[in-house]
């Protein structure tokens, strides 16, 4: 939007923003906060662009430090060749190049600026700061106030009545907490150098900076220059008179007239021109409120869902009805990102083309980007509207919104309950929605404070029995899809009412499937990502802290108000999600691997496993004794009495009183005592920090296991119910919860002795199935190893073998200990371990772990080929690919981070093949029930726990079990997938998990 330019008055604010150095502020800033928020989901970098966009709708909406601009500007530098470089062509010669994941995002700063409405700013010959040096001094002409938007310190030496500086970094929050605004004037500009704003050019003249390769002179710093300048008043006066200073060392320099030439020549380079030229006038820099379309389409093709929709808000437009890909969606992506890295220009979008007559406009990209943003608009359909949701509070009106169900063919639906375990909890009420925008909630056993109505329950509730009665007929129908999100749990308490809902789709599987590595996939954060709407929150109609109640007790226009718009929400997300599978080719993935494990989890959770209170108890007794006297060889080392578990009281000890080496603190100020710090310091021989490790374990497995198990016991079944996570981790592994069965170390005697209390009940037997290797014989396939696969295929013991080509020994002559080196190796280039790291496993020096690695992969050389092919794949696409399709992001590959980046390599190289473990057990755990029931036998599968299976099956089955479930297991990849090695599982029975594993 424009508006006619008007002279500059008194009376006026000035806002100058120093662009460029926003712009390196803003990524930084970004590289520290969640990386999900620094990529859009085709993997091009926008963390700085999202932090650039957040702080410049404030400077247009709100100002800074309390004044509102009449008049903003964003000034950039347009590039390194300034007039200083012909002066001194040194200048800047030291700059890094900036960090390959902001390059793609410097257009996209410019692009901001003008989605805001305004103008970028830059001129040839002159750097950003001369053109703010002109611009404030014009308007200081003119009466106006200035703010200039910079932490430079080089533009300190503007500051004067009527111009002040702001850093935009402040009055934000950082890991320290809230920063206050940053105004810097006069009194923080003598703070920092020492001298008053007009002698800064001075000090820095003498000083020099080697960040722009100023040369100054050697060995005066900033506070000397300023202590020289406040004696002699200036550096003219300074140099005329340098043969008087007392100090030789600083006589000498200053008469040297090699130096004298370099700080005149420095004082060129650091003074800025506030004469420029401008192309720019300012009184066209008058700040008017932009265009929200196209401001809106820019963010939502950028995926800024809270920035998006706060814009929206503020100029009362619908996001839903803007369409991101008519604008940026398509145009800047890779393409934009390649060309920016390449140093050109950004490439024209295909409209701009055609409005030039240079080619046919194409049709919109079916990009996830501007597919999402078509379907969104059609979720959307009208903006949320809490108030038209309906309470259902009779049976004909239940039945009205079922045969409106039946008739639409699907229909969303939500539980709502009064506990988080779904095998306790409450059905409390639960809403539907068939439409966007048509949603309803039926409470049923929502209660007031008393027994004033009988039961407790409020009246206008159907009856529960009543309701299920009319509900089951409508959730079991095949011809009906039932549309939740989370649907596990709903699945669960609907199963404990008779109830087997069927069939049904997931959004938050689905959003897994599409976008696993890339952001989280509860609906609050999908529905502000995909649909521009933020719900409202649990807490909001609960209550948070002491004055949360359960949902039973909320009002229940409230809690119609929350739960149909969970409902309603659930269903746009699923219009929005759906029709990407096809689109990205994911629908496979989601059918095969992802939908069935909901149910056949929930059955796995609904069954539940028996433990013995008895040995838990025992083991209790047992571990607190050792703690104990763990307890006292620590105080004994220490040589006091103190508290093992506090962190603070523990680095006082290690670092200071018995000053231990690697000491380092955290961000809290207090010395860093984590896992690996302690590891370290045990490895190089200290037994303190031993001893605590051990402490640190048996603790945790006390206070976890054997003192914990026990209070998950459900009173109405007698067995613990896990509960599993599905779209928890990138590459597709479960994990457990309340109780988490996943941790329990299977290779130390406590945790065998803790699997030792899950126990069969009478007349069963456990079985655990377990497969052998899969990660090396996946290795194998992948990576085409011709001996790890002739090894697995002869069933030769695969730890022998590698030693045996390592170290060129017999199998036969074999020594444990070169076969336990082998065996750490083999496991480690899986998960790409350092030197350091074997070293350390393997308590040798580091160069001859290093020798090791080295050997290894001179002995197979496809396993670093695969490695690198790996690494090089995801650096360009953004992700890695399993054997059956599953997609799992890493965009932080890119990461200008070297330890990050080394971190996320590791994870890219061994992801293929957890992942595609990870599929094949759930590709057993899918057909398991169905196989086991077409043997007639009634074996059930109860837990599974990284590669391992656990059954319960009666004891006259168990021989007629254990090749149903190995053959399973075994061919579980077919026919998707034909691996070049075979799969091995080991399964066994036992009275108790320790004794069948």
């Amino acid at each position: 939007m424009t508006q006619s330019a008007r002279p500059i008055q008194k009376g006026d604010h000035v806002f100058l923003v120093d662009g460029s150095s926003f712009v390196f502020r803003a990524y930084f800033q970004s590289i520290n906060q969640d990386r999900k928020y620094n990529y859009r989901s085709d993997g091009l970098p926008t963390g700085a662009v999202r932090l650039f966009c957040t702080k410049l709708f404030q400077f247009v909406r709100e100002g800074a430090v309390g004044v509102k601009p009449t008049h903003l500007a964003i000034i950039f530098d347009k590039s390194e060749n300034s007039f200083r470089k012909e002066l001194y062509p040194p200048y800047k010669a030291n700059r890094q190049e900036p960090p390959e994941d902001l390059v793609p995002q410097f257009p996209l700063m410019r692009q901001a600026v003008r989605a805001f409405g305004l103008v970028p700013i830059e001129q040839d010959t002159y750097e950003a700061d001369d053109l703010i040096a002109t611009y404030a001094a014009q308007a200081t002409a003119a009466g106006a106030d200035v703010l200039i938007i910079s932490a430079d310190k080089d533009l300190m030496q503007l500051v004067r009545p009527g111009v002040a500086m702001y850093d935009p970094a402040s009055g934000t929050q950082g890991k320290g907490g809230y920063r206050a605004e940053r105004r810097i004037g006069e009194a923080e500009v003598v703070e920092y150098f020492g001298v008053p704003p007009a002698k800064v050019t001075d000090v820095q003249a003498l000083a020099g900076d080697a960040t722009d390769n100023v040369p100054g002179a050697p060995g005066i710093g900033l506070k000397t220059a300023a202590q020289l300048i406040g004696e002699y008043g200036d550096l003219d006066t300074l140099l005329a008179r340098a043969g008087e200073i007392k100090q030789p060392k600083r006589r000498e320099t200053l008469t040297n007239a090699e130096v004298v030439d370099n700080i005149r020549i420095s004082k060129k380079l650091v003074t800025l021109v506030d004469d420029v030229a401008l192309e720019v006038p300012l009184a066209d820099l008058i700040l008017v409120p932009p265009d929200p379309k196209p401001l809106v389409a820019f963010l939502k093709a950028l995926e800024f869902t809270t920035i998006t929709r706060r814009v929206a808000e503020e100029y009362d437009v619908d996001p839903a009805a803007i369409d991101a890909a008519a604008d940026v969606g398509s145009g800047w992506s890779q393409e934009a990102a390649a060309r920016a890295e390449a140093g050109a220009a950004p490439a024209a979008r295909p409209a701009d083309k055609a409005a030039r007559g240079e080619e046919k406009a194409p049709e919109p990209a079916s990009t996830p980007a501007a597919l999402a943003g078509t379907r969104a608009k059609e979720a959307l359909g009208t903006p949320v509207d809490r108030s038209a949701y309906e309470t259902v509070t009779s049976v004909e009106r239940l039945e009205a919104w079922i045969a409106e169900a039946t008739d639409v063919g699907f229909v969303s639906v939500d539980t709502e309950t009064n506990s988080l375990d779904a095998m306790q909890a409450d059905l409390v009420g639960f809403s539907l929605a068939t439409a966007p925008g048509r949603a309803a909630y039926v409470p049923l056993q929502h209660r007031g404070g008393s027994d004033l109505f009988g039961s407790g329950l409020l009246p206008g509730q159907i009856p529960l029995d009543a309701a299920i009665a009319r509900l089951k007929p409508l959730l079991e129908d095949p011809g009906v899809l039932k549309v939740g999100q989370n649907l596990k749990y709903d699945w669960l308490v609907f199963a404990r009412h008779g109830i087997r809902l069927a069939p049904y789709d997931d959004t938050m599987l689905i959003s897994y499937v599409l976008d696993a590595g890339l952001n989280g996939h509860g609906m609050d954060g999908l529905s502000e990502k995909h649909l521009g709407h933020k719900p409202i929150t649990y807490g909001e109609v609960a209550g948070t802290g002491k004055n949360a109640v359960t949902f039973d007790r909320v009002a229940i226009d409230k809690a119609t108000a929350y739960a149909a718009e969970d409902a309603d929400v659930t269903l746009r997300l699923w219009r929005v999600l759906k029709p990407r599978l096809v689109a990205e080719g994911k629908t496979t993935v989601y059918e095969t691997l992802e939908r069935p494990m909901v149910a056949t989890l929930a059955r796995m959770e609904e069954r539940g496993i028996a433990i013995d209170r008895t040995i838990l108890s025992r083991l209790s007794g047992d571990f607190a004794q050792k703690l104990a006297g763990l307890e006292d060889e620590i105080y004994a080392l220490a040589g006091e009495r103190f508290t093992i578990g506090s962190p603070k009281q523990l680095g006082d000890i290690l670092f200071g009183k018995m000053g231990l080496p690697g000491a380092k603190k955290t961000a809290t100020g207090q010395w860093s005592t984590g896992a690996g710090v302690l590891e370290d310091l045990a490895e190089q021989g200290h037994p303190l920090p031993a001893k605590i490790l051990d402490w640190r374990q048996l603790a945790k497995l006390k206070s976890t296991y054997t003192d914990a198990l026990p209070g998950y016991v459900n009173p109405q079944t007698k067995r613990v119910h896990t509960s599993y996570a599905l779209a928890a981790t990138t590459t597709g592994r479960l994990s457990s919860s309340e109780p988490n069965l996943q941790n329990i170390p299977v290779r130390t005697e406590e945790g065998r002795k803790i699997r030792s209390a899950f126990v069969a009940t009478a007349g069963m037997k456990l079985i655990s199935a377990d497969y052998s290797q899969i990660e090396l014989r996946l290795l194998a396939h992948v990576a085409d190893i011709p001996q790890l696969r002739q090894a697995f295929a002869d069933g030769i013991d695969i730890h022998a073998m590698t030693a045996s080509e390592m170290f060129g020994v017999a199998v036969k002559d074999m020594d444990p200990q070169v076969r336990r080196r082998a065996k750490a190796i083999n496991f480690g280039i899986i998960y790409g371990i350092s030197a350091f790291g074997l070293a350390a496993q393997l308590g040798i020096a580091r160069e001859e772990a290093s020798a090791y690695i080295k050997k290894y992969f001179e002995r197979f050389p496809g396993i670093r080929d695969y490695m690198e092919e790996t690494k090089r794949f995801c650096r360009e696409n953004g992700y890695v690919k399993t054997l059956f399709g599953r997609i799992c992001h890493y965009p932080q590959i890119r990461s200008s981070n070297p330890s990050e980046r080394a971190f996320v390599e590791r994870q890219a190289i061994n992801a293929p093949l957890q992942g595609s473990g990870a599929d094949i057990i759930r590709r057993a755990m899918i057909r398991m029930d169905g196989a086991l029931a077409e043997a007639k036998l009634d074996a059930r599968m109860l837990l599974q726990v990284h590669d391992e299976l656990v059954f319960e099956v009666p004891e006259d089955q168990v021989e007629a079990t254990l090749p149903v479930v190995r053959k399973v297991m075994e061919e579980a990849p077919h026919p998707a997938v034909q691996l070049a090695v075979p799969l091995q599982v080991d399964a066994r029975a036992g009275d108790n998990w320790e004794a069948a594993h």
